[in-house]
């Protein structure tokens, strides 16, 4: 009885183990630019590609990582796209809100979505965004994040289950964004 006591409390002290050092694992995530740092799960992969627009020719860099066996969320994502320099001047407010009301809009869009919830969400003095849209008939949400850095726009999306939405780990991704240094 003592044996099976003990090999019981073995085998849930492991579990524990295993469930702290999985949240323990959690990697700084600096681009080749050094231009922003952030809290990563898991290893990022990146990808390029090359779009034309009104404004010319732009090429929106993307990082994901995906969510392993035991993680609530499924896809974590921190993407940029440089516009032009001088395209969003301090003073330009309503092309800035225009930019994360269009940016917010497209993206439910394309997830035959609805808008949950938009909430402003500067980091320090650039502007930001933060919404949360459902999807799927309501079994998916992704929460996003949108930052723009002088002519840099950032978005971070984390994907997850409407029932393990309000996981610590999405907010853990979104807030642990920082700018290290800002691209001209």
């Amino acid at each position: 009885m003592n044996l099976c006591f003990y090999f019981s409390f073995f085998i849930f002290f492991c579990n524990v183990f295993n469930s702290i050092s999985a949240q323990e694992n959690w990697r700084v995530f600096n681009p080749n630019d050094r231009s922003f740092e952030l809290l990563a799960p898991y290893p990022m992969k990146s990808g390029e590609k090359k779009l034309l627009t009104d404004v010319g020719e732009l090429h929106p860099v993307t990082w994901i990582c995906e969510g392993q066996k035991n993680d609530d969320n499924y896809l974590y994502l921190v993407a940029f796209v440089d516009y032009p320099n001088g395209t969003f001047h301090k003073d330009s407010i309503s092309l800035i809100n225009e930019l994360f009301k269009v940016s917010m809009e497209t993206h439910i869009a394309d997830l035959g979505g609805e808008l949950v919830y938009e909430a402003d969400a500067s980091l320090d003095y650039f502007k930001g965004k933060i919404y949360r849209a459902s999807y799927n008939q309501n079994k998916l949400v992704a929460k996003c994040r949108m930052i723009l850095v002088g002519d840099r726009f950032y978005t971070l999306q984390v994907y997850t289950l409407s029932e393990k939405s309000l996981n610590d780990k999405i907010s853990k991704f979104l807030n642990s964004f920082k700018v290290i240094r800002v691209v001209e």
